[in-house]
């Protein structure tokens, strides 16, 4: 019988969305930090064959010889690293957001070129407003615009084959070289940025925050890009530079921005915060969000299957998905 411990804050409140996928004969523990002192987690780890969830509440490992994986039901694992985990425990991560993160982007393309809410907002102000049949206010189309995915990966490639559905030109830059896929136009390697940049309408951050894409977007690069583009922004706050965005917008050096991901976060037991260190909400040219753009019940659903999933492999000792390191403390 599989021990399953689900520790953490995110982990524990999304038991109701792993127990369809469990099996009935494993034993679930939850060790909740809203609930639970550091000292409980220990005995729970100590039987436990596999972990789910995030940062562990103890400076040092307690024994573990019974765990089979450590397994994060979300993407990011920057919060640890091989020499914090047990040695020999691969560490896995869950993907499954790429979907709705599409539809959210392909959304803002929509909005920002045909303006909905505007159309709404003025119908239930004027009625007609004094329009015939065949008249009316030009709006803008999608189709015949050029999309250029900054860090062609898992995201990206959602995005592209949606948006080629709507007759978008799509391009692509990424850090390791493939064969160009069919949903793109062309793709390229971390050299073509500016090329890519000076041919976009709209232009998605999709690639990770590390050491070389820190503020890979800032003042020089967003002079590349058209006056009239819109950056996207569904990765992280820290691969924009912050004060040159918000300049280039504020001047109108570039034509606008949909931002998901910011630049001060929420930490529990801590005042809240403000997302950005400057007044974006203030501007006329963007439409923000509060990184929710991959924020779906399906999304659960579909990572606590993987978890589920991985569970398994790891008892039958099976290939577990998505390892990305395994421990070497």
């Amino acid at each position: 019988m599989a021990h399953v411990l689900l520790q953490g804050r995110i982990a524990a409140d999304q038991l109701q969305y792993f127990q369809p996928y469990a099996d009935p004969q494993w034993k679930v523990s939850v060790w909740d930090p809203a609930q639970h002192s550091p000292e409980e987690f220990a005995p729970l780890a100590s039987t436990a064959n596999v972990i789910v969830g995030g940062n562990i509440p103890v400076e040092k490992w307690p024994p573990a010889e019974q765990l089979r994986l450590f397994q994060i039901p979300w993407t990011g694992y920057n919060f640890t690293s091989p020499d914090r985990m047990p040695a020999g425990v691969p560490v896995a991560n869950c993907y499954e957001h790429e979907s709705s993160i599409a539809e959210y982007v392909l959304l803002g393309m929509l909005e920002w070129q045909i303006g909905l809410r505007k159309l709404d907002q003025r119908f239930r102000d004027t009625g007609w407003g004094g329009l015939f049949p065949g008249g009316g206010i030009f709006h803008r189309e999608v189709r015949g615009t050029t999309l250029g995915i900054v860090g062609y990966g898992h995201i990206g490639e959602e995005v592209a084959k949606r948006a080629k559905v709507f007759g978008v030109r799509t391009l692509g830059t990424r850090r390791t070289e493939m064969p160009t896929p069919p949903e793109l136009d062309w793709l390229g390697n971390e050299s073509q940025l500016p090329e890519l940049l000076a041919q976009s309408d709209f232009v998605l951050i999709a690639c990770d925050l590390n050491d070389d894409t820190a503020n890979l977007i800032n003042e020089e690069t967003l002079a590349l890009m058209k006056s009239d583009a819109v950056l996207i922004n569904v990765s992280r706050g820290g691969v924009v530079e912050e004060q040159a965005l918000y300049n280039a917008l504020k001047s109108k050096k570039i034509g606008g921005a949909i931002i998901d991901v910011w630049y001060n976060y929420n930490q529990p037991g801590e005042a809240e915060v403000w997302p950005s260190n400057l007044p974006f909400e203030s501007l006329d040219n963007v439409l923000l969000s509060a990184h929710e753009c991959c924020w779906t019940e399906q999304l659960l659903q579909r990572r606590w299957q993987v978890v589920a999933d991985n569970v398994r492999h790891a008892m039958n000792g099976e290939p577990i998905q998505n390892v990305v390191f395994t421990g070497t403390a």
